[in-house]
């Protein structure tokens, strides 16, 4: 059903499911215990690894916006773009560590900054981080967090995990995450995909070509690993979502996973049903980066595909290349119900993050 009225944003209840806060290094070292401490504090170059991309086009891009770092830029963001909750992260993708204690120093001291400066004295809601590397650890570290009213669900950069994050080595933290009532939320991620899993940045000339494929090529290998694990099956009180790789890569997965799973059937055992129903029982997906497809109706059909039960916004803000609400809210003021509007900007979040608001 089209919607042909007009819906004024400040009078509609928003939920953004993808904020970033910005960390420096020496602001992390603070809550890292020695010798990862000095061994950030000392050094006299940034010691997080990095790709060599030029993400800011010889400096085109302004750099201003990726700076989020305290609780103040939070509320001028929510009143400047008509957020109501946003569901903050620390967004560092911790698989690209290769010491194992550094990583899971780092989840800790990540998921201390965000409980010290942004949760404990605000009402924000926030997304615990989760380093791979040993799950027992981050099992405890998940046991940990899930007594915090405002956490509402895990963070897992899609990049630099190895093995794939469906293997089941990994079952201590999905386990961990469904005790906990915590929703798993897989972010992709711009430069870190030099590493290990998905591995896909040698060849390419331009960062046009990386950019394109990055976030999507990282999610789909994400869900496949998932699925072809059984990770819904083993765990089917637990919720995944997956932000920072827009919307039309899913479509694509369920049909072709669909597909794979009618052929070769006893490859996984595990499922009870077709790899299209677990994405729509149990996944969600946030909508940044939405495409921008040369007819508006074709953005439609896709939404459409995917539903208002699976469908979250999110604008990746403070990030350079967000997504402004509007962005999102043309098409569904356009094309949808204000039923349908209210779920993807309001409900299906609530729901997916199991919110009391």
């Amino acid at each position: 059903m089209a919607q042909t009225s007009s819906h004024a944003l400040a009078d509609t209840t928003v939920i953004d499911t993808d904020v970033h806060i910005t960390v420096e290094e020496e602001t992390i070292a603070e809550y890292l215990d020695e010798p990862y401490r000095s061994s950030i504090l000392d050094s006299p170059h940034p010691v997080f690894p990095s790709s060599s991309w030029d993400q800011r086009m010889g400096g085109k891009i302004d750099d201003h916006f990726s700076t989020f770092t305290g609780p103040a830029d939070i509320r001028q963001f929510q009143s400047d773009f008509n957020i109501d909750y946003p569901i903050i992260n620390t967004f560092e993708p911790l698989g690209k560590f290769s010491q194992p204690d550094l990583a899971m120093s780092l989840m800790r001291a990540y998921n201390d900054l965000l409980m010290d400066r942004f949760l404990d004295d605000y009402d924000f809601l926030g997304l615990a981080a989760v380093a791979t590397q040993k799950p027992a650890e981050a099992a405890e570290e998940i046991d940990r967090m899930g007594d915090e009213d405002q956490i509402v669900g895990i963070y897992l950069g899609t990049s630099g995990e190895y093995p794939p994050l469906g293997d089941p080595s990994n079952d201590p933290i999905y386990k961990a995450a469904e005790d906990n009532g915590l929703p798993v939320v897989f972010h992709g991620n711009g430069d870190e995909f030099m590493f290990d899993f998905p591995h896909h940045n040698k060849g390419f000339n331009n960062y046009f070509e990386v950019q394109t494929l990055g976030h999507p090529w990282q999610q789909m290998a994400t869900m496949s690993s998932l699925i072809g694990e059984g990770v819904p099956a083993k765990f089917p009180d637990l919720d995944f979502v997956f932000l920072e790789a827009g919307i039309g890569w899913v479509p694509y997965m369920m049909h072709r996973m669909n597909k794979i799973y009618r052929m070769r059937r006893s490859e996984v055992p595990l499922l009870e049903k077709s790899p299209e129903e677990y994405v729509r029982d149990q996944f969600y997906i946030g909508s940044q980066p939405l495409g921008e497809p040369n007819g508006a109706e074709d953005m439609k059909r896709m939404i459409e595909t995917l539903g208002a039960d699976l469908l979250m916004f999110a604008t990746d803000y403070p990030h350079w290349d967000f997504d402004h609400l509007e962005e999102l809210d043309k098409y569904l003021q356009h094309y949808f119900s204000e039923e349908e509007r209210q779920k993807i900007l309001y409900e299906t979040p609530v729901e997916a993050f199991n919110l009391d608001l």
